[in-house]
Parts: structure tokens; sequence; C-alpha cells
């Protein structure tokens, strides 16, 4: 997912998205998450959204583990002008499903 925007904890501010307006979609992703992998293969072919961050959680010493209480990644959040609007946390042994993926970009859809 190389054109996708990656953030840190340097874009972050609690629970929101410096300066941004607008609705964005962000995936909280790791480099070395199987599910992950996985998770944006599915991405590519059932996800609609044009405007989608990754919150890059790699390291596992990011402050955005605990800023966003992450369990299990890939996770994905709607920001709103910045905040969050809603989320969907992967399930663990699994990630996130295709049926996630659809859900995010019907709610994203009605936005």
């Amino acid at each position: 997912m190389k054109d996708i925007v990656r953030l840190t904890d340097a874009n972050f501010t609690g629970q929101s998205i410096q300066n941004h307006k607008g609705n964005s979609l962000v995936i909280f992703s790791a480099d070395w998450c199987p599910y992950c992998v996985s998770f944006f293969n599915n991405w590519e072919e059932y996800g609609k959204i044009d405007t989608t961050l990754i919150a890059d959680v790699t390291d596992v010493d990011s402050k955005l583990w605990d800023d966003f209480d992450l369990n299990v990644i890939p996770s994905m959040a709607i920001f709103i002008d910045g905040k969050l609007e809603k989320r969907w946390n992967g399930l663990l042994g699994r990630g996130l499903t295709i049926n996630q993926i659809e859900d995010v970009s019907l709610f994203f859809s009605k936005l």
C-alpha cells in the first residue's frame, strides 16, 4: 500500500488527527502482522474509500497502541474533521474480515 499516507505518533494528538478536515479512514497496521498483509490483499479488492491513511504501529512502543487502546491489528477507524467517529476492531486470530471492510465502506458512503 505504497500510495496510502502513513501516520505515526507525531501525526496524532490523543484521539484526533492533527489539522485534518473532512472524512477519512485510518487503518491501524504493522509491517510484522500477517493479518495486516491479508487485510490489505482484501482491501485492494473490496475497499471503496479514497481518503485512507495507515497508522503505522510497527513499533511495539508506539504510543498509538495505548492512545487508541489497540489490542488487535489491523483495526479501522473513521475520523470526521480529525475526530474519531466510529471504529472496527480486528478479531483475535483473524484480523478484519471482508464483511467489516464492506461495512466500513457502507458507513463511509452515508457520510
